[in-house]
């Protein structure tokens, strides 16, 4: 196996791990599709999906659902925003632009309270997988700020 930014990511921890277990763990995305937007991540490298022990497949969920459900309000999204702008190239405008609009949102938010989310994978040579490590996308909506047409349009 060669270089992979996933696993540099998690041994690092430059992308400010939230959570971890003994089997994954989760940061906020750096280039967001809606505003706390996070990935949930193996900690051992695995490309595939079909390559996932059950144990680590079933965990997803559950990580899903305790940080949806129990962590969420307690992430600091803008301190994390501004990290990954700063980290930004100046030519990496889509980063740049998609995090300040994440940090407007949330300085003119009085309580910021997903009313939905997406989730999933993308796997395959067709899916839009853009890295060799499996990760999960957990995307959240709100009221002004849904995700149209569900998971299938966000990539």
């Amino acid at each position: 196996m060669g270089y992979c930014q996933f696993c540099e990511m998690i041994e690092t921890n430059a992308y400010n791990i939230f959570y971890r277990d003994r089997l994954l763990a989760a940061l906020v995305e750096i280039c967001p599709k809606n505003v706390g937007h996070f990935l949930i991540i193996p900690l051992r490298h695995v490309e595939s999906i079909f390559e996932l022990t059950n144990e680590e497949y079933l965990q997803f969920r559950k990580v899903a659902w305790r940080v949806l459900f129990n962590q969420f309000h307690r992430i600091n999204f803008i301190e994390r925003y501004e990290h990954y702008i700063a980290l930004a190239e100046k030519s990496d405008t889509r980063v740049i632009e998609r995090c300040h609009s994440g940090i407007e949102f949330l300085r003119g938010a009085t309580h910021v309270a997903p009313s939905g989310f997406s989730m999933g994978f993308n796997e395959g040579p067709d899916s839009g997988k853009e890295y060799q490590h499996v990760h999960m996308h957990v995307v959240p909506a709100y009221g002004d700020r849904v995700n149209r047409h569900g998971f299938r349009f966000l990539f």
